[in-house]
């Protein structure tokens, strides 16, 4: 029940510590840049792309749904799809209902997923590993609840080298190497079946910016550090640059080339059919 009482729009399984490292005030911070930005829409889009051989009666799984914008866009892909979003903070998940209402919402921890064994067609989760302490927990979670045969697309920062305090202020535990999700995913009890990343032309700017930033702000604390990562989202928008490479990586990837750097990394694995 909420303070005034009425009733959440979500069923919560929460009853210990969170193993995310994300709150209401950051969920707020971040909210609505991601809704826009031409890489968070890019993003929803490559997830989008590769499940698209789930049928469509399928139940799809989103693993740190937040304020719901891939569940609104899984909605309009898949309308008649089951829908479940799952995420440890509240207010992201009121806000998901208000766009997806017909989801079934649950507050809970991606290490303790609340679904049932081999339940699930279909998983997607962007930006949710990097705030887990023990990601490969998650990681076999989400290999639990997929049907044999069923896919996960997962999206994580990219480039360890990259990692700067705007990373620090948003409680990511790692940005990821090379190849890192695809092992784990593997270690999990995943095959991986697609490797690749996001933002791969636009990652020497974004290379420079934030080795910049890892030079000059990377000592910065409390007050300053939050007013500077302020600063930074507010400077956050949609850009004409950012869709044309959008454009141009999707026309490279169609063709089979693959950039071996960017700023997000994709991976698409698939629980394994039992003989």
């Amino acid at each position: 029940m909420t303070g005034d009482g009425r009733r959440e729009p979500f069923v919560s399984y929460v009853d210990r510590e969170p193993s995310v490292n994300w709150s209401d005030e950051l969920e707020a911070l971040h909210e609505e840049a991601s809704r826009t930005h031409f890489i968070d829409r890019w993003t929803r889009q490559a997830i989008l792309g590769r499940i698209r051989g789930v049928n469509p009666t399928a139940t799809i799984v989103d693993v740190g749904c937040s304020t719901g914008y891939l569940l609104e866009d899984l909605h309009g892909a898949f309308p008649r799809a089951e829908l479940v979003g799952i995420d440890l903070v509240a207010a992201g998940l009121a806000k998901a209902h208000e766009a997806v209402p017909d989801a079934r919402l649950l507050h809970a921890d991606a290490c303790a997923l609340p679904l049932r064994d081999a339940s699930v067609d279909a998983v997607v989760s962007a930006n949710l590993l990097e705030h887990v302490a023990d990601d490969l927990e998650v990681l076999r979670e989400i290999a639990r609840v997929l049907r044999p045969g069923g896919q996960a697309a997962i999206v994580v920062p990219a480039g360890p080298r990259t990692y700067d305090y705007y990373d620090r202020f948003l409680g990511h535990q790692r940005r990821y190497a090379r190849g890192e999700l695809a092992s784990k995913c593997l270690q999990a009890g995943l095959d991986p079946l697609d490797d690749l990343h996001i933002g791969a032309l636009l990652y020497p700017a974004f290379w420079l910016v934030k080795q910049r930033n890892r030079l000059r702000f990377g000592d910065l604390q409390g007050e300053w550090l939050e007013a500077r990562v302020a600063a930074d989202i507010a400077r956050t928008h949609d850009s004409r640059g950012g869709r044309v490479a959008w454009w141009l990586e999707v026309l490279l990837v169609r063709a089979g080339i693959r950039l071996p750097f960017g700023i997000r990394s994709l991976v698409v694995a698939r629980r394994g059919v039992a003989a």
